[in-house]
């Protein structure tokens, strides 16, 4: 059995609880906006980044015009949006400042709560680097985010795919680490762990599901998912000709968009039945409590959730553009957060208190 862990006194654990309450929230809501910002063309409207000063809109007319003649000479007006009127440009400019706005915030609700809780002592050694980690990460996620619009500044009107799914898996792994330190909080019950098997296929399907969204991010990134909009076959072939056809072949796996479509969806397929398969041994071999059992029921529902929303998005995706992609991504972050707790929970055992629940 594992010892047991030194958690904070009662009224600094609903605070530490609270924090990261904010902090997982606050990320779910950035990567809504941040999906529809990438999915409405809005991203290059800001050719600029200030920090501090960007934190202000422009106010009366001059300011309007002035942003909108520095837009005008960016690649994506003369190649995309020629011709765009002052009213369309607001439109676009609207969701880019949200998505940087709601970044300060991000970041604000890591960095000064945590050194609140520094400097009152309240953190203990485990926290303490695991706080600091998440403010690292949060301030490489704003520096990725503007290295990824600059990609799209240069000459072709696209973001850099890579930096793209850079910037998508430092958000998760803000969430991630936010959600993790908020099972921490949660005083363990000392059990005999599980078998040893369970937690290695679990962090191997947690690994499968991170490879997965990192192709939902290169999907997303090249246009791919407007490339074949037929499920399970590409059109009428299983494997399309002109498929992973480039030279030296590895390039397939990252640069041709077509091989990373149907890279993406048979890995979601993939991913699918092996967790199915996974759920069904599990339960089979009678080693869950009824708390982890709890947790990989959610799995097997948000997988489902997933997997069919995935089909739907490569169906419909003409159809319905952004609420399809954006709520594919979110099912994508509970589907994430759920193995997580699961895995946390075959390692540390279960709270004494089941009824609460961290979002």
């Amino acid at each position: 059995m594992s010892s047991p862990k030194t958690l904070p006194a009662p009224s600094t654990s609903q605070s530490l609880d609270l924090w990261l309450k904010c902090v997982c929230a606050s990320v779910v809501a950035i990567l809504v906006v941040g999906g529809i910002t990438r999915l409405t063309g809005s991203g290059l409207s800001m050719v600029d980044w200030r920090p501090v000063m960007g934190v202000f809109p422009p106010l009366n007319e001059t300011q309007w015009n002035e942003v909108f003649d520095q837009y005008k000479a960016s690649p994506e007006y003369r190649k995309v949006n020629l011709g765009m009127d002052l009213a369309g440009f607001k439109d676009i400019f609207f969701w880019e400042y949200l998505h940087r706005i709601m970044g300060r915030i991000v970041g604000l609700l890591c960095l000064l709560p945590y050194l609140w809780f520094l400097f009152k002592g309240k953190l203990n050694g485990s926290l303490r680097v695991k706080g600091l980690v998440l403010v690292l990460l949060v301030g490489a996620q704003g520096l990725m985010g503007w290295y990824m619009v600059k990609s799209g500044l240069v000459s072709n009107p696209e973001v850099s795919h890579f930096r793209l799914a850079a910037h998508l898996g430092l958000a998760f792994s803000v969430f991630g680490l936010g959600w993790w330190m908020l099972r921490d909080l949660r005083a363990p019950t000392r059990r005999a762990p599980p078998p040893g098997r369970l937690s290695l296929l679990a962090c191997l399907l947690l690994a499968l599901l991170c490879l997965q969204v990192t192709y939902g991010a290169f999907t997303s990134g090249m246009k791919a998912g407007y490339g074949f909009n037929t499920f399970p076959m590409m059109e009428n072939e299983w494997v399309p000709e002109g498929l992973f056809g480039l030279s030296p072949f590895w390039k397939n796996f990252l640069e041709d968009k077509f091989s990373v479509q149907f890279i993406h969806r048979w890995m979601g397929t993939l991913l699918f039945l092996a967790t199915l398969a996974f759920a069904w041994w599990a339960f089979r071999s009678k080693s869950l409590d009824d708390f982890q059992g709890r947790w990989l029921r959610r799995i097997v529902g948000l997988v489902t959730v997933q997997f069919l929303l995935g089909v739907a998005t490569i169906l419909l995706i003409i159809d319905f553009r952004i609420l399809l992609p954006v709520v594919h991504q979110l099912v994508a972050l509970f589907l994430f957060a759920s193995f997580l707790a699961f895995i946390h929970s075959l390692g540390n055992g279960y709270p004494e208190k089941e009824g609460r629940s961290a979002l």
